[in-house]
């Protein structure tokens, strides 16, 4: 049953406007609304508040009136059911006329008329709550009213009428929606009721998907707030993150990290959102200092170990990944991370077992098993390779592994091809192109059937100088797959240097085709595309490759070749 009705207040006609108050039509109903939030405290207590809605010029708004109803009237508007007090009131010339009806009868039970300030509107509200709860027989002491007064109390009520009006879904009265919030901060912007309201308001605005920039604008500043409860930082960040600000969402999530460093969802939130805005350093120390105090989960030591891959600590990555190896069930997400790691370590064994381990409790992770691929061809078990990798294939690989993937499957054919292969690729990686040659010559005397050795003959001889016979190489690889991405970037590469454009941009193209999200083959098509003089299509590719996570250097050089190669 509901315990209490109360209605908006009526305004009599001709009062004027009180500086610094707020108007009379925002006291007719937030006075009745803050009277309501004191009743039901913490908690739900049955008493409702209704602000009187109707048309007005065809468009739905509040209702001003100038005379209370009758109690009659008063019993049907609320279509509540059974209600024990009805309560009104109106608002005259430094009086408040206040009213309470029994909700079955219609009965008046009390009248009482109050002195009323405008000025200091809340001080009624005390006297208001004894009256409400007398009557409703409860017991306990009335709340306090906000500590906001003066002018700051006028533009609080306002504000607070904005907010009304967005939850009742009502159009914007005024053309600038947030100066009420402005105007509240100016005044009175270290309280929390302050705070609290103007987080609300902005929440509002931006699940309408409206005033994005204004709402950012209006809450950059409240990150640097001296002192904040963690739960309003927390909210401030995701109301940033939601107006487009994730630089200074970032920040007031990291004030509340630090404030609640226990807490191991908001830390690994928090520091998801600075690892993607490229904040590593500010990330590792939030995680160390929850791995201190011994509250870092194995998650947020995953992301850390992430963070000191990208600034360059091998040494602490390592102690983390010896960390997360301690701990044996781990999250699908960090044992794909912690298995990379391990790759690149050259710990393939233990990102082998790391991989199995993981696979076993979930079976359906295409990516740990192209993980484990890897690590069991550089255990030289090639048979164990194929199946995984096949497996990472059929499960439906992210396109970013998938030209790799079909790459290692092709060398894990068969047994020692990998190996082999690995010989050519590290003496390259070293400079060494003799022995790189030699490597890649015994390669395709034992596997002169297989696409990738020859690749990796034309491949050494382009490096070498030995252009056609580079090609020849190139085309016989071909031959046996033309799937081959790599070979067709190599001598689309080879064919546009010796300007031969055409033929050179057929197979890059085909490169980019059978390998799209691999951002060689965009940056050499963009090169060729710029020499035929296809400017507007190379610099689409550019932009693409950049996308595709090109590096950063490779990408403006190929932009400044591609504006000297304009007419």
């Amino acid at each position: 049953m509901v315990e209490a009705i109360v209605y908006a207040l009526a305004t009599a006609d001709g009062l004027a406007p009180v500086v610094g108050a707020a108007p009379y039509d925002v006291l007719s109903r937030q006075l009745p609304r803050m009277l309501v939030a004191r009743l039901n405290g913490d908690a739900d207590r049955g008493v409702r508040f209704f602000p009187l809605l109707g048309k007005l010029d065809g468009k739905r708004g509040f209702l001003r009136l100038s005379a209370p109803f009758e109690p009659s009237q008063l019993l049907e508007l609320h279509k509540q059911g059974a209600a024990k007090l009805v309560c009104d009131g109106m608002l005259r010339d430094g009086e408040l006329h206040w009213r309470m009806v029994d909700g079955e009868s219609g009965r008046v039970l009390r009248e009482l008329d109050l002195p009323f300030d405008p000025a200091q509107p809340t001080e009624v509200l005390a006297r208001l709550e004894f009256e409400v709860m007398e009557l409703l027989g409860w017991t306990g002491r009335p709340g306090t009213a906000t500590e906001v007064e003066g002018e700051a109390l006028g533009w609080f009520l306002i504000l607070k009428d904005t907010l009304l009006r967005l939850e009742a879904g009502l159009a914007e009265e005024s053309a600038d929606p947030l100066r009420g919030a402005r105007r509240c901060l100016e005044l009175a912007g270290d309280h929390r009721d302050t705070i609290d309201l103007v987080l609300d308001v902005a929440s509002h605005l931006l699940r309408q998907s409206a005033r994005r920039d204004e709402v950012a604008v209006l809450l950059r500043p409240l990150v640097d707030t001296p002192e904040m409860p963690v739960a309003l930082f927390e909210r401030l960040g995701a109301l940033l993150l939601a107006a487009g600000d994730e630089g200074m969402a970032a920040t007031a999530t990291l004030r509340a990290a630090r404030s609640a460093i226990e807490r191991r969802e908001l830390v690994e939130r928090c520091v998801g959102l600075l690892f993607r805005l490229e904040r590593f350093e500010e990330a590792a120390e939030l995680v160390e200092l929850a791995r201190q105090r011994g509250v870092a989960s194995v998650t947020a030591l995953a992301q850390y170990a992430a963070c000191c891959d990208r600034i360059g600590q091998a040494e602490r990555r390592a102690e983390l990944c010896d960390e997360m190896l301690r701990v044996h069930d781990l999250p699908v997400a960090v044992a794909r991370l912690l298995v990379s790691f391990l790759l690149e370590d050259e710990r393939a064994d233990q990102a082998r077992d790391v991989a199995e381990r993981a696979l076993l409790r979930d079976p359906s992770q295409p990516v740990l098993h192209f993980e484990l691929g890897r690590a069991c061809l550089e255990l030289d078990d090639s048979e164990r390779a194929a199946k995984a990798l096949d497996q990472a294939l059929s499960r439906g690989l992210p396109p970013e592994h998938e030209h790799r993937a079909r790459r290692l499957l092709r060398l894990a054919s068969r047994p020692g091809l990998w190996r082999d292969s690995q010989c050519v690729e590290t003496a390259l990686a070293a400079g060494d192109l003799d022995a790189a040659f030699r490597a890649a010559v015994a390669l395709v005397r034992s596997s002169r059937d297989v696409a990738e050795a020859w690749f990796l003959v034309g491949l050494v001889r382009h490096k070498r100088g030995q252009e056609q016979r580079a090609e020849c190489a190139l085309r016989r690889s071909l031959r046996l797959d033309d799937s081959l991405p790599d070979a067709h970037n190599r001598l689309g590469i080879l064919l546009v240097s010796q300007g031969r454009l055409e033929d050179g941009i057929d197979h890059l193209e085909r490169a980019h085709a059978l390998a799209p999200t691999e951002p060689s083959p965009m940056l050499h098509l963009a090169q060729g595309l710029a020499l035929a003089g296809r400017q507007e299509e190379a610099q689409r590719f550019v932009e693409l490759a950049a996308k595709s996570g090109a590096a950063k250097d490779l990408v403006e050089a190929v932009r400044r070749e591609i504006v000297s190669s304009r007419p």
